[in-house]
Parts: structure tokens; C-alpha cells; sequence
């Protein structure tokens, strides 16, 4: 969309917020988003963010690993340029989180649907790693005029993520630094354990190729001459009351044997030819 040029300022451009009055932030994770800023800023610039939210005047939000950006427009013609960054996860802290995980199998399921389940929070609480930012973690930048952190228009960004959190919890983990299909490619070769190194392997393969020596005697026996399949039947192979069955298959396997005169291979007794 283009903001370049405007005969007179527009109240609106991006998508109205679903939340029309009360709290914005529906679900737990957030409204703990939502409180983070609620705590440091101050209500009338609060009240005028939600109302720029709900009215559709965030513009293009996009969250990208440890931030999210977006256009506001608000009493100019030309839309303000906000950007709300987050601390990201150290490389210890998503070592961390990608350890519970594999710890609480459980929670696998939730991930891949592209939710974060509450247990996972408090897991990752214990041990001193937090999900959701505090208000010393989250930073505000806008365009405007407006030195308070945040303006307006960084509240309004503000709400306009806390109902994508409520569609999206995934974006938690974005704000992080972490996007979810990368975390769920960490768990699972964690999970998985360490493989071997592709050299190793190929080693292992040609030494397996350059093995001699005889092959093992697999006790197979020799065949007794006049001896045919039929012999081997017994009752257990046969089952019980087959008493007579293996004299009366062993003419056909005779018959049927290898290495018998030319002309009578594969013909049944009684119908050989006769010199």
C-alpha cells in the first residue's frame, strides 16, 4: 500500500481489530503481553492506541525474530513508521527451552499445531526463562514527534500483536528470536540424538565390503538322492489325522523333481510316456 500521498488523512488502511470494546488481549498469554505495556504507559495515550487499533490504523504489521514493525496512521497524511523490538533468547536460553521440551515429550503435540501450551511457560519459568517479556525487555521507536515511550502509535502496535497472540501464540516464540519451525527442527534432532558423522559412516561401509574370508556354513544339508519335499512331511507340518498324505504326494514331487528323464519332467504318474 502506498502512504506517499494522501488528499486528507484516512482513518483506517490495515484490518480493524476483532475486539470492538474492554480488554483487547484475550487470552492469558496476551493479556500478559498487554500488561507489560499498560504498566508503563500512560492511560490517555493507552486509550487513543486501542482506539487506533480497533479502528484498523495499524498498517502492514510484521513480526519478524525479536521485533515487529508496522505503520500507524495517525493525524497526518503520511503514516508513522513504529517498531517494537523485544530482547531476544540468548543462545543458552533456547538451549534451554529446546531441553524441556525433549524432557516433557507432552508438549510436542500443542508445539506442532502451532500453539504454546501454558505448561510450557511455567516449565520454562521455573528455570528461569521467560516467554513473555517484562517492561525492561520490550523497547518502543516511532517517527512521530511524540518522545513518550510509548506513544500512541507504539500502543497501537502494541494491541494490534496482542490479538495476533490470541490467533497466534506462535508469535511469542517470533518475539524471542526463535520462529517456531526452526525450534521444532531443534527438538527434534535433540530428541533424535547425535548420528554419525557422514566420513564415519562411509568408512564403516567400505570396510564391510572388504571383509574375506568363506562364508559361514549356513547347515543346509546335501540332497539324498531319491529323497523328495515330501519326505520332510510329518503331522506337525501337516497337522493331526494326515497319516497317508506324504506317501500320497511323494509320486508327484518324484515327477516334478529335477533332473529326471527327458519327456517325463513335470507330468503327473500315470500319464508318462511309455517306450
Amino acid at each position: 500500500m502506498a502512504f506517499e500521498r494522501y488528499g486528507k488523512r484516512r482513518p483506517g488502511g490495515g484490518a480493524p481489530l476483532r475486539s470492538r470494546r474492554g480488554r483487547i488481549a484475550q487470552n492469558w498469554w496476551s493479556q500478559r503481553f498487554v500488561d507489560t505495556l499498560e504498566r508503563s504507559g500512560d492511560r490517555g495515550r493507552l486509550q487513543r492506541g486501542r482506539t487506533y487499533a480497533r479502528a484498523g490504523q495499524v498498517v502492514e504489521l510484521r513480526v519478524r525474530p525479536g521485533a515487529a514493525g508496522a505503520r500507524v496512521q495517525g493525524s497526518r497524511p503520511r503514516p508513522y513508521l513504529v517498531e517494537v523490538t523485544v530482547r531476544a533468547w540468548t543462545a543458552s536460553e533456547v538451549e534451554a527451552v529446546v531441553a524441556t521440551v525433549v524432557e516433557n515429550p507432552l508438549l510436542l503435540a500443542p508445539l506442532f499445531g502451532g500453539d504454546v501450551p501454558p505448561g510450557l511457560v511455567d516449565l520454562l519459568t521455573g528455570i528461569g526463562v521467560d516467554l513473555l517479556p517484562a517492561d525492561p525487555e520490550v523497547t518502543y521507536d516511532c517517527s512521530c514527534p511524540d518522545a513518550s515511550e510509548p506513544c500512541k502509535h507504539a500502543a497501537a502496535v502494541v494491541y494490534a500483536l496482542a490479538e495476533q497472540l490470541d490467533a497466534e501464540p506462535a508469535t511469542a516464540l517470533t518475539l524471542r528470536g526463535v520462529a517456531l519451525p526452526d525450534l521444532l527442527r531443534r527438538i527434534t534432532d535433540a530428541a533424535s540424538g547425535p548420528s554419525a558423522p557422514v566420513e564415519d559412516l562411509a568408512l564403516h561401509v567400505a570396510a564391510f565390503h572388504r571383509l574375506a574370508g568363506d562364508l559361514p556354513d549356513l547347515g543346509v544339508r546335501d540332497r539324498v538322492p531319491g529323497r523328495t519335499v515330501a519326505d520332510g512331511l510329518d503331522d506337525l507340518v501337516l497337522g493331526p489325522g494326515a497319516a497317508g498324505i506324504a506317501d500320497s504326494l511323494r509320486p508327484w514331487y518324484v515327477a516334478v523333481r529335477p533332473g529326471d528323464q527327458e519327456g517325463t519332467r513335470g507330468q503327473p504318474p500315470g500319464r508318462q510316456s511309455r517306450a
